[in-house]
C-alpha cells in the first residue's frame, strides 16, 4: 500500500522513470541527476557501495563503458512517504546488450530511499538484489 500525497507519489515514479530512462540511452549526465548529493548505490558486482554523486556517476559511467544498449522497464511498489524521506522497493527488468555481443537478461529489484532535495526527490539510496540472471 502507497503513502504520501499524489504529487510526491507521481514524482517519485518520474524519478524512477528518469533513471530507467537514462540508463537505456546511457546518458551519464540525465542518469547522474536522479541522485542525491550524499546518494549511495550498490550492485552485487561492487565489492563495497559507491557513496556521494560524483562516485556514483563515475561508477555508472565504467558499469555502461561496455554497454551497446539496453532496455529496462522499472516498476516501484509499497511507496512510503513521511516529511522529505520515502521508501519502496523497485522491481526491474533489464535486457543488456553487450558491445562485445550475446545478450544478459536481469530480474531483481532495488531497495530505494529518496530524500527531497532543493524541493525535488532523488535517490539517497538504491541497493539492488538479483531474482535471476540469464546469458
Amino acid at each position: 500500500m502507497n503513502k504520501g500525497s499524489v504529487e510526491d507519489r507521481l514524482e517519485i515514479r518520474e524519478l524512477i522513470e528518469q533513471f530507467a530512462n537514462a540508463a537505456m540511452v546511457i546518458n551519464v549526465e540525465k542518469w547522474g541527476d536522479t541522485w542525491a548529493n550524499e546518494g549511495t548505490w550498490n550492485l552485487p558486482s561492487f565489492k563495497t557501495p559507491v557513496s556521494g554523486k560524483a562516485n556514483v556517476i563515475a561508477a555508472f559511467a565504467e558499469k555502461m563503458a561496455y554497454v551497446d544498449y539496453m532496455s529496462m522497464i522499472s516498476v516501484p511498489d509499497s511507496l512510503q512517504i513521511e516529511g522529505n524521506k520515502a521508501s519502496c522497493q523497485t522491481f526491474c527488468r533489464e535486457l543488456i546488450y553487450p558491445k562485445a555481443g550475446g545478450r544478459v537478461i536481469v530480474v531483481g529489484y532495488f531497495d530505494d530511499e529518496f530524500i527531497k532535495e532543493d524541493g525535488r526527490w532523488k535517490f539517497l539510496s538504491r541497493f539492488y538484489t538479483v531474482m535471476g540472471k540469464e546469458l
